[in-house]
């Protein structure tokens, strides 16, 4: 069963102080298109109160991400996430947000540089020494509400976050919104970044996501779901809400648990990618052969 990931050689604890550049990962790279990673959060409730339907779907995805505390989580529920991702053999993420438990991240609130990194670096050390009692090590850093969508058009922000990853660990994997922003803050810190698609939320003309408060913002029919699933995975494209053709760069897939029959797109979802593998932190060279969508049409 795998345990998280290994961590590479040239890592933290065996690195020296000067690292060659051929020990360097590599920066803002893209991932290979034929091993998308399937990723889910998980922990997203605070004490007595849970999210519904985020067991449901581990069985079909490859990687995990859970809340740390901030927007959502406490220590109990990080640990049952915990045992749950080491039963699955998942890799595992760090769910970052803003601290805002009652509005659940969700809401516009505007950190200094200072304070937002400290509060990056306080969940990532969080879940990551709770982690490392389970076997664990962090694989991915994935952001949430209101961060996460400033992260889409605010380079700074994004670069503010991306640096805090370098300096916990320069081999932790930033995803975030596709785009150049989060292209150019991988660049910036030296770390590398995964874009990634979402399945039932909208995208604008500019390969956006809708905000929240458009009304066709979410999606909510299994087979509107399901189309855009296979517009992605066939042709890297989504219809976007004015009808048109949009490109989206993606190397993993946001799997929403709170979605409508969750389970069962999660099923479909990995019997059209045959060969989902996690986000992985080892140098690759690109297969364009490879790297071409491939034809899962059901």
């Amino acid at each position: 069963m795998r345990r998280g990931r290994q961590r590479p050689r040239g890592s933290r604890e065996s690195a020296p102080a000067q690292v060659s550049q051929s020990q360097q990962p590599p920066t803002a790279k893209l991932f290979l298109r034929h091993g998308v990673d399937i990723n889910t959060n998980m922990g997203e409730g605070f004490g007595p109160y849970r999210m519904p339907g985020e067991s449901d779907v581990l069985p079909f995805v490859t990687s995990a991400n859970i809340a740390c505390g901030a927007h959502a989580g406490d220590p109990s529920l990080m640990e049952a996430a915990l045992e749950e991702c080491r039963y699955y053999g998942l890799a595992l993420g760090a769910h970052i947000g803003y601290p805002d438990l009652q509005g659940f991240g969700r809401r516009e609130i505007h950190l200094s540089t200072s304070e937002l990194r400290a509060s990056v670096l306080y969940q990532i050390g969080a879940l990551s020494g709770m982690a490392r009692t389970f076997g664990f090590e962090l694989t991915q850093v994935r952001p949430h509400g209101f961060l996460y969508r400033q992260m889409s058009h605010d380079v700074r922000i994004a670069t503010v976050v991306a640096k805090a990853l370098a300096e916990f660990d320069r081999w932790l994997i930033l995803i975030g919104p596709s785009g150049s922003n989060l292209l150019a803050a991988g660049e910036r810190a030296g770390i590398r970044v995964a874009q990634e698609a979402w399945l039932d939320r909208a995208y604008d003309s500019n390969g956006n996501l809708l905000p929240h408060t458009h009304s066709r913002a979410q999606m909510r029919s299994h087979n509107e779901i399901m189309n855009q699933a296979r517009s992605l995975i066939n042709y890297g494209e989504v219809t976007a809400a004015d009808g048109s053709r949009v490109k989206i760069d993606f190397q993993t897939i946001h799997l929403h648990a709170g979605m409508p029959q969750a389970r069962a797109i999660a099923e479909e979802l990995r019997y059209m990618i045959p060969n989902p593998c996690a986000l992985t932190s080892e140098p690759f060279t690109v297969d364009e052969e490879k790297d071409s969508p491939l034809p899962y049409l059901l």
